[in-house]
Protein backbone atom coordinates (compact mmCIF):
# COMPACT_ATOMS: atom_id res chain seq x y z
CA UNK A 1 0.00 0.00 0.00
CA UNK A 2 0.83 3.55 -0.62
CA UNK A 3 1.66 6.11 1.81
CA UNK A 4 -1.78 7.56 2.86
CA UNK A 5 -3.45 10.62 2.53
CA UNK A 6 -5.30 10.61 5.59
CA UNK A 7 -4.19 9.14 9.12
CA UNK A 8 -6.74 9.19 12.27
CA UNK A 9 -4.42 7.61 14.95
CA UNK A 10 -6.92 7.11 18.50
CA UNK A 11 -9.14 10.52 18.01
CA UNK A 12 -11.35 11.22 20.50
CA UNK A 13 -13.96 13.74 20.34
CA UNK A 14 -16.18 15.00 22.92
CA UNK A 15 -19.36 17.07 22.60
CA UNK A 16 -20.67 18.94 25.54
CA UNK A 17 -20.81 16.31 28.30
CA UNK A 18 -21.18 13.48 25.28
CA UNK A 19 -17.94 11.28 24.32
CA UNK A 20 -18.90 10.45 20.90
CA UNK A 21 -15.48 9.21 19.06
CA UNK A 22 -13.50 6.89 21.19
CA UNK A 23 -10.26 6.41 19.92
CA UNK A 24 -11.09 6.33 16.45
CA UNK A 25 -8.26 4.84 13.48
CA UNK A 26 -8.60 5.42 10.07
CA UNK A 27 -6.10 5.47 6.86
CA UNK A 28 -7.22 6.62 3.88
CA UNK A 29 -4.85 5.13 1.11
CA UNK A 30 -3.51 7.62 -1.56
CA UNK A 31 -5.64 7.73 -4.27
CA UNK A 32 -8.09 5.51 -2.72
CA UNK A 33 -12.02 5.77 -2.85
CA UNK A 34 -13.38 5.59 1.08
CA UNK A 35 -16.33 4.79 2.43
CA UNK A 36 -17.47 6.07 6.01
CA UNK A 37 -20.00 3.58 6.69
CA UNK A 38 -22.40 3.26 10.16
CA UNK A 39 -25.77 3.14 11.68
CA UNK A 40 -26.89 6.28 12.97
CA UNK A 41 -25.59 7.88 15.71
CA UNK A 42 -22.23 6.01 15.49
CA UNK A 43 -19.97 8.63 14.86
CA UNK A 44 -19.53 8.75 11.26
CA UNK A 45 -20.31 13.06 10.86
CA UNK A 46 -18.22 13.50 14.04
CA UNK A 47 -15.41 12.12 12.46
CA UNK A 48 -15.79 13.71 9.06
CA UNK A 49 -16.18 17.25 11.40
CA UNK A 50 -13.54 16.59 12.88
CA UNK A 51 -11.12 15.98 10.35
CA UNK A 52 -12.44 19.13 8.76
CA UNK A 53 -11.00 21.21 12.31
CA UNK A 54 -15.13 21.88 12.99
CA UNK A 55 -14.66 19.98 16.29
CA UNK A 56 -11.35 19.67 17.75
CA UNK A 57 -10.26 16.10 19.15
CA UNK A 58 -9.98 15.68 22.72
CA UNK A 59 -6.71 12.97 22.40
CA UNK A 60 -5.51 11.33 18.76
CA UNK A 61 -3.54 12.61 15.96
CA UNK A 62 -4.83 13.27 12.66
CA UNK A 63 -2.17 13.55 9.97
CA UNK A 64 -3.22 14.74 6.30
CA UNK A 65 -0.36 14.19 3.79
CA UNK A 66 1.91 13.23 6.73
CA UNK A 67 1.65 16.42 8.83
CA UNK A 68 -0.62 16.64 11.70
CA UNK A 69 -3.79 19.21 11.02
CA UNK A 70 -4.70 19.08 14.82
CA UNK A 71 -5.65 23.36 15.15
CA UNK A 72 -5.83 24.28 11.51
CA UNK A 73 -8.64 26.50 11.04
CA UNK A 74 -11.63 24.33 8.52
CA UNK A 75 -10.01 26.80 5.72
CA UNK A 76 -6.40 25.93 6.24
CA UNK A 77 -7.58 22.48 6.06
CA UNK A 78 -9.79 23.28 3.23
CA UNK A 79 -6.85 24.50 1.58
CA UNK A 80 -5.25 21.55 2.12
CA UNK A 81 -8.02 19.66 -0.12
CA UNK A 82 -10.30 18.00 1.99
CA UNK A 83 -14.15 19.40 1.35
CA UNK A 84 -16.97 18.34 3.53
CA UNK A 85 -20.66 18.67 2.54
CA UNK A 86 -23.03 18.03 5.10
CA UNK A 87 -26.40 16.26 4.21
CA UNK A 88 -28.55 19.52 5.27
CA UNK A 89 -26.47 22.08 3.16
CA UNK A 90 -27.88 25.21 4.45
CA UNK A 91 -28.99 26.22 1.12
CA UNK A 92 -32.29 28.35 1.47
CA UNK A 93 -34.66 26.52 -1.41
CA UNK A 94 -36.76 30.29 -2.00
CA UNK A 95 -33.44 32.15 -2.77
CA UNK A 96 -31.59 31.98 -6.29
CA UNK A 97 -28.46 30.40 -6.57
CA UNK A 98 -27.27 33.62 -6.77
CA UNK A 99 -28.74 35.37 -3.43
CA UNK A 100 -27.56 31.91 -1.44
CA UNK A 101 -24.12 32.91 -2.94
CA UNK A 102 -24.30 36.19 -2.11
CA UNK A 103 -25.06 35.31 1.40
CA UNK A 104 -22.36 32.71 1.63
CA UNK A 105 -19.97 35.40 0.48
CA UNK A 106 -21.08 38.49 3.12
CA UNK A 107 -18.36 37.63 5.76
CA UNK A 108 -15.64 36.73 2.71
CA UNK A 109 -13.74 38.37 -0.09
CA UNK A 110 -15.70 41.13 -1.60
CA UNK A 111 -17.83 39.51 -4.25
CA UNK A 112 -16.47 39.88 -7.66
CA UNK A 113 -13.35 38.43 -6.80
CA UNK A 114 -14.97 34.74 -4.90
CA UNK A 115 -17.55 34.94 -7.98
CA UNK A 116 -14.63 34.92 -10.68
CA UNK A 117 -13.47 31.98 -8.21
CA UNK A 118 -16.39 30.16 -8.26
CA UNK A 119 -17.75 30.22 -11.76
CA UNK A 120 -14.20 29.12 -12.89
CA UNK A 121 -14.58 26.25 -10.22
CA UNK A 122 -18.40 25.56 -11.08
CA UNK A 123 -18.95 26.57 -14.50
CA UNK A 124 -22.28 24.93 -14.50
CA UNK A 125 -23.72 27.55 -11.93
CA UNK A 126 -24.56 30.16 -14.61
CA UNK A 127 -26.89 28.20 -15.96
CA UNK A 128 -28.91 27.83 -12.71
CA UNK A 129 -27.69 31.41 -11.73
CA UNK A 130 -30.93 32.87 -11.55
CA UNK A 131 -32.86 29.31 -10.86
CA UNK A 132 -34.90 28.95 -7.06
CA UNK A 133 -31.87 26.77 -5.58
CA UNK A 134 -35.18 24.38 -4.35
CA UNK A 135 -35.49 23.48 -7.85
CA UNK A 136 -31.58 21.95 -8.27
CA UNK A 137 -30.87 18.39 -7.84
CA UNK A 138 -28.80 17.26 -4.65
CA UNK A 139 -25.54 17.48 -6.95
CA UNK A 140 -26.26 20.65 -8.17
CA UNK A 141 -27.07 22.26 -4.81
CA UNK A 142 -23.31 20.14 -3.75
Amino acid sequence: MSDPILTLSGVQTDIAQYHILHGVDLVVPRGAVTMLLGRNGAGKTTTLRTIMGLWQPHAGEILLDGAHIHGLTPAQIARRGIGFVPEDMGIFSDLTVEENIRLAALSGQPIPERLEWIFAAFPALRTFWHSPAGTLSGGQKQ
